[in-house]
């Protein structure tokens, strides 16, 4: 009898997408990882009535130009509509809560 365990690779990590269920600490980690690259969003993964887990990212400041609110399934699909918008709305105005934030 062979051990076929034995010849198994470690795989690489591959990106959460709604196929896949995401662990706690998965979720948590890309989490994270969002929040520190699109540090003007809050971001959340959590059930949305029937539909399931969703990933969540509303932009802090409501009252700033560019996408306000993503919900979908897919990760993927939420971390290209940040990129547009960042790339659509380039930096914007720096405002004073901006500006005091930098200060802390």
């Amino acid at each position: 009898m062979t051990d076929h365990g034995a010849q198994r690779r470690p795989e690489e990590p591959t990106p959460l997408t709604s196929s896949e269920p995401a662990s706690a600490v998965d979720a948590g980690r890309e989490l994270m990882r969002l929040a520190m690259a699109y540090p003007a969003f809050r971001f959340r993964h959590e059930t949305v009535g029937r539909h399931g887990l969703r990933w969540i990212a509303e932009r802090r400041d409501g009252l700033s130009h560019g996408l306000h609110t993503v919900i979908t399934a897919d990760l993927g699909e939420l971390q290209a509509a940040l990129v547009q918008d960042s790339v659509r709305s380039g930096p914007g105005p720096i405002t004073r809560n901006d500006a005091l934030r930098a200060l802390l």
